[in-house]
């Protein structure tokens, strides 16, 4: 049995029996059950819509090569640069060059996945370049040292009463502070990063192929700030992301706030078509899109795995899965945890080391 296999049903066994751990998830869990049926009234016909995007999904997948050519010509013509990179160190070496260029010191970055799965932090801070991470959830975890917990809610394994504690020994907080005092706080460290950085990283929720687009949708505004304020925005973004259309996010925008995290539509939703133009007041004076295979070109080749491709990361699934309800987000020892963890990452990481995700869930 590989090291990766044994440890991940060590750990399995020693969080299975944890019930404190497992009350803190499953408390998180039911409050996003009780959400979730309120944002699907939004739709007349549910079952529908959701073939209506498996459908968009597969022809932007299909058309994989066509639909990131025509992205990258049309954000081209406005100022953004395109990076294709083949593996995680072409996409670091990219933001490496990119940084040194901006002689960038401070990073701010904001949730996301695939920044997750290339090991961005770690890489900058071996670089001298101070990585914040602009998320409430993912600045609680980085605060910890710990990677996100779950695609959507990276600290849904935390109570209110942890992330007090946590603020206290890492900031000097009153250990009593309320959740309310607790994100003043953050917010009051965290506009100051925004003002100290060069760099600002983001990631996408959908690439728009038909106007050169990036989608982005958040509920705390932080990736609009990180895209915004430095003089430098670097998106980076898994190539299956793509949707062809600018109209498609009608449809693909509610679906994952409804699948998410129980929404009509999240708070901020924004289009980034390139850095500042002449006639604007504001904006990147760069930006640069690092669009990333690692790994997704061989499920693409693989007719039985494609379909992964279709997905959006809502986190639905792990929230409905019964193993990760028991084991937890930090059991799989992988990015993307829970049942499409369990079909990808063998995928995007070494099949013989994975391949024991692909019966965890």
């Amino acid at each position: 049995m590989k090291e990766t296999a044994s440890g991940f049903i060590a750990k399995s066994e020693e969080k299975a029996a944890d019930k404190e751990h497992r009350r803190k998830i499953n408390f998180n869990i039911g409050k996003y059950n009780a959400v979730v049926p309120q944002g699907k009234l939004q739709f007349a016909d549910l079952h529908l819509a959701r073939e209506r995007a498996k459908n968009i999904k597969w022809k932007a997948i299909e058309t994989l090569d066509t639909q990131l050519e025509t992205f990258e010509s049309a954000i081209s013509k406005r100022g953004a640069k395109v990076i294709w990179a083949e593996d995680a160190a072409q996409a670091l070496e990219a933001i490496k060059k990119i940084c040194k260029e901006k002689n960038c010191k401070t990073l701010v970055k904001s949730k996301s996945m695939v920044t997750e799965e290339i090991h961005l932090n770690d890489f900058l801070e071996k670089q001298w370049i101070e990585s914040i991470e602009t998320d409430l959830g993912e600045y609680i975890q980085q605060l910890d040292g710990e990677a996100p917990y779950h695609i959507v809610t990276p600290a849904m394994h935390k109570s209110k009463e942890d992330v007090a504690k946590l603020f206290a020994e890492k900031l000097g907080t009153d250990p009593n502070s309320t959740p309310e005092q607790l994100t003043l706080i953050a917010r009051d460290i965290l506009r100051n990063k925004y003002m100290e950085a060069e760099v600002g990283v983001t990631g996408a929720n959908f690439i728009i192929s038909d106007i050169g687009g990036i989608a982005v949708t958040e509920n705390e505004g932080n990736a609009r700030l990180s895209c915004s304020m430095p003089k430098t925005h670097i998106v980076i973004a898994g190539i299956e992301k793509v949707i062809p259309t600018m109209t498609d996010l009608a449809l693909f925008w509610p679906l994952l706030a409804t699948f998410g995290t129980g929404q009509r539509v999240t708070v901020y939703n924004t289009i980034i078509t390139g850095p500042r133009q002449a006639n604007e007041p504001d904006g990147p004076e760069d930006m640069y899109v690092i669009l990333l295979d690692n790994g997704r070109t061989s499920i693409l080749a693989n007719e039985k795995q494609r379909e992964s491709l279709y997905c959006i990361r809502c986190g639905a699934c792990l929230n409905a899965c019964p193993v990760y309800k028991n084991i937890g987000g930090h059991t799989y020892a992988a990015t993307y945890s829970g049942p499409i963890g369990s079909v990808i990452t063998p995928h995007l990481q070494n099949m013989g080391e994975w391949k024991h995700l692909s019966y965890a869930s």
